[in-house]
């Protein structure tokens, strides 16, 4: 998922805010407490890795050969995986942390009021609401923007449940004129399933936020959904007709999970093009990539498709520790060639491929799915 210019337009509405509100009273229903619930802690939306390091490359010069790395090199998958962690952590904290620091000023208006929300068939009941804005854009785009949020009951089971949505409009314009770029919704379970006590998603529109500045350039659609518990969250970011390049001339999606575990280390799991067999040419290769990390170091499983390698495949286990230099390497290359091994798998924090978080993405997006037109 690239960084995109969501982040300027979020950033107008967090000045347009810090200068529009107040601060908060003891009322939870005025001061906009009742409703925190509703909206993410930035961290809960980014991969927990280890801090990034002056020695790690960027990406696009990770071009090492996969049969030229040994026990005592540096772990270029490590890097590599970090490096793309970094790229998911800078959009997640611009936007969820925006929302966070305006969450934290009393709302415009806010009230206890019954309600219903969506579509017939499709509808939930909502006991209180609040609004923060109109606030108007500190870029001079002629804009205004509103955040909405309801606190409302979830009728398959009783218990509570946060619809969100911000939305922006040329200024002075109609209610018709909404346009809603960002929207999400959040689960907080008093009864917790599988150890899960709160789930959530938050979802952007980026062909919602080109309509409202055609100068925008992103498109598609950038979801995150989230599962957290005690002692651990998981997170599927998911790009859905992103533009997958840096020329934007292809779209596609893209997926990555995330998250803590239950043992205490990291997981991240992501897809990416680099040229890694770069003895027999410079065609960039696919690799499928799960990365651990711990205090101690970490471990990298990836899987390499196309590219230089055509039809056939290679499968990379990487492991490193505190000085993030290769304790353990394992190759299996496409035949004729012998599969390459130094080190012991041993030396790893963990000698078991690293799982995944499990995460229901749909079901997540499903359970907050409302029309808001």
């Amino acid at each position: 998922m690239k960084k995109h210019s969501l982040i300027m337009l979020i950033v107008g509405l967090l000045a347009a805010a810090l200068t529009g509100c107040g601060g908060t009273g003891s009322d939870p229903i005025a001061s906009g407490k009742a409703f925190l619930e509703a909206f993410p802690d930035k961290d809960t939306l980014m991969v927990p890795a280890p801090g990034w390091s002056a020695e790690s490359k960027a990406v696009s010069e990770l071009h090492a050969s996969v049969e030229q790395t040994l026990v005592g090199d540096r772990a270029w998958l490590h890097d590599l995986s970090l490096a793309v962690a970094l790229q998911v952590n800078h959009q997640a904290a611009r936007i969820f942390g925006t929302l966070w620091v305006i969450t934290r000023f009393a709302p415009s208006v806010a009230k206890l009021e019954d309600g219903f929300l969506g579509e017939s068939g499709e509808q939930v009941e909502y006991d209180a609401w609040a609004v923060w804005g109109p606030f108007e854009d500190s870029e001079n785009k002629n804009l205004e923007y509103i955040l909405k949020v309801w606190r409302a009951i979830d009728p398959q089971d009783g218990q509570r449940l946060y619809v969100w949505f911000a939305a922006g409009r040329p200024v002075g314009g109609g209610e018709e004129d909404w346009v809603v770029f960002l929207l999400g919704g959040a689960k907080p379970t008093a009864d917790s399933k599988d150890g899960v006590n709160r789930m959530g998603i938050v979802e952007v529109n980026l062909d919602a936020v080109q309509e409202l500045n055609p100068t925008e350039e992103d498109v598609g659609y950038a979801t995150y959904a989230f599962m957290q518990g005690d002692g651990f969250h998981a997170v599927a970011a998911v790009g859905e007709g992103v533009w997958t390049d840096e020329s934007h001339t292809q779209k596609g999606d893209v997926t990555y999970f995330y998250g803590r575990s239950l043992e205490g280390y990291t997981v991240f799991d992501f897809d990416i093009q680099n040229d890694i067999e770069s003895v027999d040419g410079e065609l960039l290769e696919d690799l499928h990539v799960t990365t651990g990390w711990v205090g101690s170091g970490g471990r990298s499983d990836a899987t390499i498709t196309g590219g230089d390698l055509g039809d056939q495949s290679a499968m990379l286990t990487q492991c490193w520790g505190l000085d993030l230099k290769q304790t353990y390497f394992h190759l299996v290359l496409p035949p004729p060639k012998e599969p390459i091994e130094d080190g012991d798998v041993n030396q790893c924090f963990t000698a078991d491929p690293i799982e995944i978080p499990d995460i229901d993405f749909e079901a997540i997006r499903d359970l907050f799915d409302f029309d808001f037109s």
